[in-house]
């Protein structure tokens, strides 16, 4: 009978890495492989991958009974990400191998038939996790890229099990060695889509307001209004992500095996109408993060909005006002966080471009039907409301021909966009979409706006509590884009515009 202490590992489980401990016990009788510990299908079966793995690089299996116990019982253990740690347990329990400074190392990585190491998903939560508890963490050298992230972890890559075992035994393994930082590649220039939006002019300073002050937008139009468009020319004004935001994005997508080929750049997601709840905000039999947390630090992007589910869409609710995305189910609890700008875009009735002046071939109770797969509730918490009308055809040629000979105005809207978040940031410490409410009152006891110019727009526009405080909150974005320290009653009027589409069906 052979003991020995544990091989420590990690497990991720959402944006959390637990600490494992792997334990080996062989002990005198028939041959056989025995793990416990709540492993499930994935766990099980690495006896068989770290059996041949041993054996290929010359090292014995023990011939006795072999136990694994992966500790704490309580927690169920899934994945490939146990294979190195239990190679290393069995080798150290049967007296092959002396593994320096154990108690202060972690192993994660799965190990092929070979013995070499292959990545594994959430590698970037298990590095976090490592360096806070001031260990030092062993992984595959294919998941060098996400590694090289963290920046002052105590991090070790490793292509195979023989070098690694070389670098244990004090022997030259060139292959074993700290993460490389990686250098941001150059990514090549493409052409925007701001500068081919012919017109609009209305629905662009939303964008800019809304980049401007991190405000969620919706935009209402027929097809072909360049809604599409808009929306995805609306990342070409944000600024690129710093190092904090940069880990944050990354550590989700590596939570499932996504790459980012471009770590700076802002995240734009836009899936479906048919997609799922669960897709949405995240979940399954394992927490994995929805769309609303991929879109973490950049945009959301849903497209006709109607054809998504009312459900589905109800589910934004509490995201978009916490920041966070809270799945809860039988067997665990997690939270995703998931700041991101909701930019929306949907047609003023089933027929789109049927619906004229003129007339229109949807009925009054078609068009509430459709309108009301969009609560109102949901409508309340997005703060820009921008009507994309259609362009007459002569006034759209006329304005194709000015914008070919035109300079780009992308440049010196960045700068501005650039210059009002600055000034937001230096002032309050966030952007103006999460103004306190102590802030707020300050500012609005600061405006030149007079009472009785207030309560007729309450009035007339019915506002809610939560609309009220929106639109000083667009009044204060509209006021630093214009560089004034002090809203004026032109921002609060402009900001009033952006929430004047009247949503009910006989207003169009």
């Amino acid at each position: 009978m052979h003991t020995e202490g544990p091989i420590f590992s990690r497990i991720p489980i959402g944006l959390n890495a637990h600490c494992i401990s792997i334990e080996c016990h062989i002990a005198p009788g028939l041959p056989g492989t025995t793990i416990v510990g709540l492993a499930e299908g994935a766990v099980k079966e690495s006896r068989d991958r770290v059996k041949s793995a041993l054996r290929n690089n010359g090292f014995n299996y023990p011939n006795g009974h072999v136990i694994i116990n992966l500790a704490p019982g309580n927690l169920a253990k899934s994945g490939t990400g146990f294979d190195l740690p239990i190679a290393l347990a069995i080798l150290q329990a049967s007296g092959q191998v002396n593994i320096p400074n154990k108690e202060n190392t972690e192993f994660i990585g799965e190990l092929g038939l070979f013995g070499e190491l292959r990545p594994i998903n959430g590698i970037l939560t298990c590095a976090l996790a490592s360096t806070r508890a001031n260990k030092r963490l062993v992984l595959p050298a294919q998941n060098e890229a996400d590694a090289s992230l963290v920046k002052d972890g105590d991090l070790l890559i490793a292509p195979n099990l023989s070098e690694l075992i070389k670098y244990f035994g004090g022997h030259e393994a060139t292959g074993v060695r700290a993460p490389k930082q990686q250098k941001s590649a150059a990514c090549p220039v493409k052409q925007t889509t701001y500068r081919q939006i012919i017109g609009q002019l209305n629905a662009k300073n939303g964008l800019l307001v809304a980049a401007a002050g991190g405000h969620h937008l919706i935009m209402l139009g027929p097809p072909g209004a360049g809604k599409t468009m808009l929306a995805r020319s609306f990342i070409d004004l944000l600024p690129t992500l710093n190092d904090q935001a940069s880990l944050e994005v990354a550590t989700i997508y590596s939570s499932i095996g996504l790459e980012r080929n471009d770590h700076a750049k802002v995240p734009f997601r836009d899936p479906h109408h048919s997609i799922s709840s669960a897709a949405m905000v995240g979940g399954g039999q394992q927490p994995q993060p929805g769309e609303v947390a991929l879109a973490h630090k950049g945009v959301l992007f849903l497209d006709e909005l109607p054809h998504f589910k009312p459900a589905t869409l109800d589910l934004l609710r509490e995201p978009i006002e916490t920041g966070h995305a809270v799945i809860a189910r039988a067997k665990y609890r997690v939270s995703f966080p998931c700041e991101f700008q909701l930019i929306a875009a949907m047609n003023p009735c089933p027929a789109g471009r049927s619906c004229k002046e003129d007339g229109c071939r949807c009925g009054p109770s078609q068009v509430q039907k459709y309108r009301s797969r969009v609560s109102g509730p949901l409508l309340d918490r997005i703060d820009l409301h921008v009507q994309v009308p259609e362009l007459d055809q002569l006034l759209l040629a006329k304005l194709q021909k000015q914008n070919a000979n035109a300079e780009d105005p992308l440049p010196r809207l960045k700068e501005k966009v650039k210059s009002a978040m600055d000034a937001q940031l230096q002032r309050q410490g966030c952007l103006n979409v999460k103004l306190s409410g102590s802030a707020l009152d300050a500012e609005i006891a600061n405006a030149n706006i007079s009472e009785k110019f207030l309560h007729r727009a309450i009035e007339q526009f019915h506002l809610s509590a939560r609309s009220y405080h929106k639109i000083w909150r667009i009044a204060r974005t509209l006021a630093d884009l214009d560089e004034q320290s002090i809203i004026s009653e032109a921002n609060f009027m402009q900001a009033l515009n952006f929430r004047s589409i009247n949503w009910e069906a006989d207003s169009f």
